[in-house]
């Protein structure tokens, strides 16, 4: 109880300290070799997110054949090893620097996603699912991280990592989606492969750990690995700041939506007969407006209080997903696609710069992996109930059950966000 007080104490120092306003656009003087690596980290890594949404779930529907159910818990599998470890993965890369634990990630990346062929049984692919899922997950936090450690939450600098991360939705389902038409799952997995070697390499090129970092320049060690309780308890700590516990709920509704899309959005439009190719280029829509969206939010943010833009992006976001069903033609499809990335794309930095204001420079990693294992823990159970409810109602309404139930509880959090709306955020 007494580390749990003082980690409070400390937290709630910094904020009284530092303010919890958003950095203003281009005040540090990041090199631009740092930027870069950092922006390709974040869309390598969520391009990864994005073949991963599109291929596991039509390879699971046309392999395995499984129930609504089934399928559920399969493609819930995917985020319930970074349910489990993200803060263990953000506290390691507040004690070992970002790009070590990015760089060990990045090779389990390249060699799950060739397994996936070779073990076409469903606890197989469970635990390559889970596999998989931890890789990417790591490897997109530590491009969050490094926008707190080395960039110190700037706001311009959280809008590009969102705009490079969106850049993944935009190029990437249409590539994969053509690999699965044209070279079958053994070509699409082994382009996954290809993607996260990319990965591997944009890590290298990383900025090494800062001397300010407790181990910084210390070999890893199997014990780095091992999960400590009092990383968790440190990061649990961090939500006694109001504006980190409020982000971390509306991120998980924000991040629902992605799980939606990751899971039964593609069995849905399976089921209504697209082609991989067609629904490559629906899920690249979302890419077409994110990114535009996700580089206004620093001008934004001078005009719309943050906490309000946010809610905003994120109602968009529920309801474009949502709506899917009622949608009959392609071009239909893809308005809402569009529109679903503007809002996903404008809610990301604001998540990012928020959180990273929020938090100290040796806590950057613990508040990442705090939001992160909120969303996976979330994303692990929904496509379970999404899958139970499609067996009922079926999974054309199972959009608008889902929907209507995080919009009102976005709306239960608009409510407690009230007394944030006259403060620096």
């Amino acid at each position: 109880d007494r580390a749990f007080a003082d980690t409070q104490q400390r937290t709630a120092e910094v904020i009284n300290e530092r303010g919890i306003k958003l950095a203003e656009p281009g005040s540090d003087n990041t090199p631009l070799r740092v930027q870069w690596a950092v922006y390709a980290s974040g869309y390598l890594s969520t391009s990864m997110q994005n073949m991963a949404g599109l291929l596991i779930p039509l390879w699971v529907v046309v392999t395995l054949d499984p129930s609504p159910l089934m399928i559920g818990i399969i493609l819930g599998a995917r985020p319930l090893l970074p349910a489990l470890l993200s803060i263990h993965g953000g506290a390691m890369m507040d004690h070992l620097g970002a790009k070590r634990v990015m760089i060990v990630f990045a090779i389990v990346g390249i060699v799950v996603p060739i397994l996936f062929p070779l073990a076409p049984w469903i606890w197989a692919v469970i635990i390559l699912q889970m596999l998989s899922g931890l890789a990417t997950t790591m490897s997109w936090m530590g491009a969050q991280t490094l926008i707190g450690q080395v960039m110190k939450g700037d706001a311009t600098h959280s809008g590009r990592l969102g705009s490079a991360s969106l850049m993944g939705n935009l190029t990437v389902p249409p590539i994969i989606g053509a690999a699965w038409d044209f070279m079958g799952p053994w070509g699409a997995f082994l382009l996954m492969s290809l993607w996260a070697g990319g990965l591997f390499f944009a890590a290298i090129l990383l900025p090494a750990a800062s001397q300010e970092l407790s181990r910084a320049s210390d070999r890893l060690r199997i014990r780095d690995f091992i999960p400590r309780p009092s990383s968790y308890i440190e990061a649990f700590a961090l939500l006694s700041i109001p504006t980190i516990a409020l982000v971390v709920l509306v991120s998980v509704l924000r991040n629902n939506t992605y799980a939606i899309r990751g899971s039964f959005y593609v069995v849905y439009l399976d089921g209504i007969h697209f082609t991989g190719t067609e629904i490559g280029f629906l899920m690249s829509a979302a890419g077409i407006l994110g990114v535009g969206a996700a580089l206004l939010v620093g001008h934004l943010t001078k005009l719309i209080k943050p906490i309000i833009l946010l809610f905003i992006a994120v109602a968009g976001a529920i309801i474009f997903i949502s709506i899917t069903p009622l949608m009959s033609t392609f071009w239909q499809l893809m308005i809402i696609a569009g529109l679903w990335g503007a809002s996903a794309g404008m809610s990301m930095p604001l998540m990012l710069s928020i959180m990273a204001k929020s938090a100290d420079a040796k806590s950057q990693g613990k508040s990442v992996g705090m939001r992160l294992t909120a969303n996976r823990l979330a994303a692990t159970f929904l496509p379970v109930l999404m899958g139970a409810i499609a067996d009922v109602a079926g999974i054309g309404n199972s959009f608008l059950i889902i929907g209507a139930a995080m919009l009102a509880s976005l709306g239960g959090l608009a409510f407690y966000a009230r007394r944030f709306t006259n403060e620096g955020t």
